[in-house]
C-alpha cells in the first residue's frame, strides 16, 4: 500500500467497529432487542451475509423500521453502558492512538453511541488524547456531526479525514467534504466498503500504521 502522501491534521474516529471491538457484543443486544421491537433477529451463519451490507440494506432485510431507531439505539446505548467491561479496544489500538497524538496528530471521535459510553471504554488516559468526544449522533446523521466538529477544532476539509467501518461513515464524510478511511475489521467487509470509494482501506491495524 502506498504511504499517505498528505498530511493530515487531524484524524476523527468512529468508535464501535472502529476503535472498539463492540460487534460480538452488539450482535447478542440485536437479538435481545428483536423479540422487544419485532424484528428479525440474526443467527452466527449469517453473521458474513450482514457484513456485505449497508445499514439501509440491513434494516429492510430485518424488517426494522426507522422510526423505531432511535428506541433501539437508546436501549442498545443504555445495555451497553451496563455492560461495559466487557466492550475493549482491539488489540494494539490504544499504543496506536497514543503514537498518533505523539506525532501531533489532533483527534477526536464521532460515534452514535454515548459520550458516556465512549468515554468509559477509553479510559481516562486516552480521553486525555481526545480534542473533543461527540456522543449519539443518528448513523445517517454525521455528516452534520463532522463539519461541527471541523469548525470546533478549527481544521479545514483538506485537513481532516474520517476513519470508520459503516458505508454510511463514508457516505458522511463525502457530505460533509473530506477524506474517508475505511477499516475492514468491522461491522462492514471490507469489500463491501470499497464500493463507496474511500481514500483507503485498511484492512489491520498494520495497514493503519502504514497510512497514518
Amino acid at each position: 500500500m502506498e504511504k499517505n502522501l498528505k498530511q493530515y491534521q487531524a484524524i476523527i474516529f468512529d468508535l464501535d467497529g472502529t476503535l472498539a471491538d463492540s460487534f460480538h457484543f452488539f450482535l447478542s443486544v440485536l437479538n435481545q432487542l428483536s423479540a422487544k421491537y419485532k424484528f428479525k433477529s440474526v443467527s452466527l451463519h449469517e453473521v458474513e451475509y450482514y457484513k456485505q451490507l449497508t445499514p439501509r440494506e440491513i434494516m429492510k432485510e430485518m424488517n426494522v423500521s426507522r422510526w423505531k431507531l432511535p428506541w433501539i439505539a437508546k436501549d442498545f446505548i443504555q445495555l451497553m453502558k451496563e455492560r461495559d467491561e466487557e466492550i475493549h479496544l482491539f488489540e494494539g489500538m490504544r499504543d496506536h492512538l497514543i503514537e498518533l497524538h505523539k506525532r501531533g496528530y489532533t483527534l477526536a471521535i464521532i460515534t452514535s453511541n454515548s459520550k458516556e459510553n465512549c468515554q468509559n471504554v477509553l479510559g481516562k488516559e486516552l480521553c486525555e488524547l481526545f480534542s473533543h468526544i461527540d456522543g449519539g449522533s443518528s448513523i445517517f446523521g454525521k455528516a452534520k456531526r463532522i463539519k461541527r466538529v471541523l469548525n470546533i477544532l478549527d481544521v479545514s476539509k483538506n485537513q481532516a479525514i474520517y476513519v470508520g467501518d459503516q458505508t454510511t461513515d463514508g457516505e458522511a464524510a463525502h457530505k460533509a467534504g473530506i477524506d474517508f478511511a475505511a477499516v475492514g475489521w468491522g461491522y462492514t467487509s471490507a469489500e463491501k466498503l470499497k464500493t463507496i470509494q474511500p481514500k483507503v482501506v485498511l484492512n489491520d491495524l498494520a495497514t493503519m500504521k502504514e497510512f497514518f
